[in-house]
């Protein structure tokens, strides 16, 4: 797992949606408030330039001395002279004379005459300047201070100056959309966290543990429909997986009893063909019974029986065992390659799956020979090896099919062998597979995955 998945989930998980949508939202909200606030920002541009203009004035008026030279005031600075600067000032005295300044304004007196004392009043200075005229009193005098700017800013430099004010907050900002983002992904694992338990919980149900159920303590109201739907799925498939076990255990107390009282009259009657007939057709009823049943159990099975199995112990055991059925045909069974191949599966269900590859290559290969069972540790699995005259790549793909039977002279076969192979193969995560042995016959490959 990249460390991008392991902090927002996988692609198509819930968590990474989640947090994919908050930031969405976060996004589009950011981009709604940088639209209001620049909308903001040029909506009260002039209000903002008055009440700048308007503190300039009373800041120039509380500096005023009428009894000192230039009434205390700096003549010489740039925004006395006229000619240059964000700001100009300029003093008038009673009679509107300019004292300080070279702002010429045509019927300022007129158009400040009836402003109140300490007020200002905002003026519009020809085409090019907006200015404040503010009147006060110092020392019994009257005096106006008018202070002008530029009428309008270009749209670069109402950039520059909305960018100037943004990017004194941008790391205010950052952190913001930090906090967000940390939020989100704790937000996401904290909701997230009952499904987690859910999904451990469903994982730990196997045929072993058939009676256990999903908690819905502490989901959330709109998850808990979901799972108790759930619950009752695994209460139906319960009773079906009881039914079956119920039904396979009765079937095999019910037919086994038949199975050898018919037997048993059968070996009372007098030798002949008809009693070797019988006895061939009593043999494949029982075998086929012991299939279907072998059958239904490597579909039930469930990885909570697994264990630590090693290949090599099994095959010694099932070629022990079937040793003597080999050599009435006239064949031997060998086991070579790795002495030690260690899977996690179930003991008795592998041992049944190599028993009918054995079966299997016992029936249908002609003559005396070698059958021959190849450990293999990488991948860990089996190879069985046959001198048969091997199986038609028409017939390969359907081979472990149910109830398909190989057409190259096969004798005593239910077809359903090489299906509970398959069955058993499906259950433990591996692969079966049949291919042509160089020199002639079948090799039969049970491996399981690379670890």
């Amino acid at each position: 797992m990249t460390g991008l998945a392991a902090l927002f989930g996988e692609a198509t998980s819930l968590r990474r949606r989640l947090i994919v949508n908050i930031l969405l939202a976060v996004g589009f909200c950011f981009a709604l408030a940088s639209v209001i606030l620049t909308y903001e920002f040029y909506e009260h541009l002039a209000e903002n330039r008055n009440e700048a203009l308007a503190r300039e004035a009373a800041e120039i008026a509380g500096q005023i001395s009428p009894g000192a030279p230039e009434l205390g005031l700096d003549a010489g600075a740039l925004r006395f002279r006229g000619d240059g600067g964000l700001y100009r000032y300029t003093v008038f005295d009673e009679a509107m004379r300019p004292v300080i300044g070279g702002e010429a304004v045509v019927g300022l007196a007129n158009r400040v005459s009836d402003a109140a004392m300490g007020e200002p009043r905002f003026l519009k200075l020809g085409d090019t300047r907006n200015g404040a005229a503010l009147t006060v009193e110092r020392d019994g005098r009257r005096f106006v201070v008018l202070a002008s700017t530029a009428a309008g800013h270009s749209k670069e430099s109402d950039l520059a100056e909305l960018m100037h004010e943004v990017s004194e907050e941008v790391h205010w900002l950052a952190i913001g959309i930090a906090a967000i983002l940390l939020s989100a992904i704790l937000a996401t694992r904290r909701s997230l966290a009952p499904l987690r338990r859910v999904s451990g919980e469903a994982g730990a149900i196997g045929p072993g543990t058939t009676d256990r159920r999903l908690s819905t303590a502490h989901l959330p109201a709109e998850i808990v429909p979901l799972v108790t739907a759930v619950n009752e799925a695994f209460d139906r498939l319960d009773r079906g997986y009881r039914a079956q076990r119920d039904f396979s255990s009765n079937v095999a107390h019910e037919v086994r009893t038949p199975l050898a009282i018919l037997r048993s009259a059968i070996d009372r009657m007098d030798d002949g063909p008809f009693k070797h007939d019988l006895r061939n057709d009593v043999h494949r009823l029982e075998q086929m019974f012991e299939q279907l049943v072998n059958l239904a159990r490597a579909e039930a099975l469930g990885v909570t029986a697994f264990e630590e199995v090693d290949l090599h112990e099994v095959a010694l055991r099932v070629a022990q065992e079937m040793g003597v059925a080999a050599m009435r045909d006239g064949k031997r069974l060998a086991v070579t390659g790795a002495e030690s191949a260690k899977v996690h599966g179930h003991a008795g269900l592998l041992a049944i799956a190599l028993g009918n590859l054995l079966r299997n290559a016992i029936n249908y290969a002609d003559g005396s020979g070698e059958i021959e069972i190849e450990i293999s540790d990488t991948p860990a699995g089996w190879h069985v090896l046959d001198r048969g005259p091997g199986i038609p790549d028409a017939q390969k793909a359907q081979l472990f099919q149910r109830f398909v039977r190989g057409e190259t002279g096969g004798r005593d076969g239910t077809g359903i062998g090489l299906a509970i192979v398959k069955s058993v193969a499906e259950a433990h995560g591996a692969t079966v597979s049949v291919a042509d042995r160089p020199g002639g016959g079948s090799v039969f490959s049970f491996l399981f995955p690379k670890s």
